[in-house]
């Protein structure tokens, strides 16, 4: 029973999300979904402001490991042998990318704050499309990052931190 007033609630919500969807051109739930673990929306008044923090918590996530490209901790260990994979002028490239990302992030952080449904589904839209094509070069640079640990290179820091 419990399980069948859970299903009736998630489907009450997804039409309430369908009818935010048609009325500010919002992208699909389960695009959403799959680019940003939305998961489940909860029964509360702001779905949009859901969506936003997840957007938000994603960038934090992918922002922090380029940051570590760009400017590696030299208390850890992988983050400095990943970094010396880049190029200088890829690692302009990365930081390039972190600005347009920071500036999402601050977008994003603000509209939660000073949240209206109407400002959150544009801002949705907006963030939807640019991340469409910074998660290009996002998962250039993690197969990159990824690809390094199966080759057998010498790293600087490694020699100096064993040696």
């Amino acid at each position: 029973m419990a399980n069948e007033k859970d299903k009736s609630k998630e489907k009450d919500m997804e039409k309430e999300y369908e009818a935010l969807k048609k009325k500010y051109a919002l992208p699909d739930l389960k695009e959403l979904d799959r680019e940003f673990c939305i998961g489940k929306l909860e029964d509360k008044p702001f779905f949009l402001r859901i969506i936003i923090n997840k957007m938000t918590e994603r960038l934090e996530n992918v922002f922090k490991t380029l940051s570590d490209i760009v400017q590696p901790s030299e208390s850890s260990l992988s983050a400095m042998y990943e970094a010396e994979v880049f190029s200088d002028d890829e690692k302009k490239s990365i930081f390039d990318l972190m600005k347009k990302m920071a500036y999402y992030h601050r977008e994003l952080v603000i509209q939660d704050m000073e949240y209206d449904d109407a400002s959150a589904a544009d801002m949705i839209n907006k963030f939807f499309a640019a991340w469409k094509e910074m998660k290009k070069e996002v998962l250039k640079i993690m197969g990159k990052l990824r690809d390094s640990w199966k080759n057998e290179i010498k790293s600087k820091s490694e020699t100096e931190y064993f040696g």
